[in-house]
């Protein structure tokens, strides 16, 4: 009787073990900067939709499928140096909170539940600082362990560095007034 017990209780952990899987862990990214421009010259840049390719150097043409450029909804198709495209959808727009958050909608993804959000803020002093956050869950939430490369501390690496060199990049423009 104990051992049927057992093997019963076996089975439903191993039957269970892919749905425990599929609560991967949330994962989360903030990067920020200070630029010496006001804010309301960093969010012209940073706030603007569809104008990615300007300050991000991985971003190499970015145009609104749908909808309007910073519209709630619009869509964007965004093109990769390496050739890969992603669409994203804008879901947050505050121009007087000088904040913007987006989601993927399809194409070469690197994380799932991918919930990003651009800010910039009034430093006081005639600088901003610009936050660029994000919360994530890897794409292969249902593997334990996931495939190499796809870990979590890979991707959230990953996202940083991005995220990173961006904030960077968006501070030379501004601050060079291209």
């Amino acid at each position: 009787m104990k051992n049927s017990i057992r093997a019963a209780v076996a089975a439903l952990a191993l039957l269970a073990s892919p749905a425990f899987a599929a609560d991967a862990n949330e994962l989360k990214v903030v990067q920020t900067i200070r630029i010496n421009a006001p804010a309301t010259a960093v969010w012209a840049v940073a706030g603007d939709f569809n104008g990615l390719p300007r300050w991000l150097s991985n971003i190499v043409e970015s145009r609104i499928v749908l909808g309007a450029n910073n519209q709630i909804g619009a869509i964007r198709q965004l093109t990769r140096r390496n050739g890969t495209k992603v669409t994203e959808r804008l879901v947050d727009y505050d121009p007087v909170q000088m904040r913007a958050g987006y989601t993927y909608v399809d194409g070469a993804v690197m994380a799932s539940d991918y919930y990003p959000v651009l800010q910039v803020k009034d430093a006081g002093d005639g600088t901003s600082i610009v936050e660029w956050s994000a919360r994530f869950k890897r794409l292969a939430y249902a593997e334990d362990p996931p495939p190499p490369g796809q870990d979590d501390q890979t991707l959230t690496e990953n996202y940083n560095k991005i995220y990173k060199a961006g904030l960077e990049s968006l501070k030379r423009v501004v601050e060079g007034g291209q």
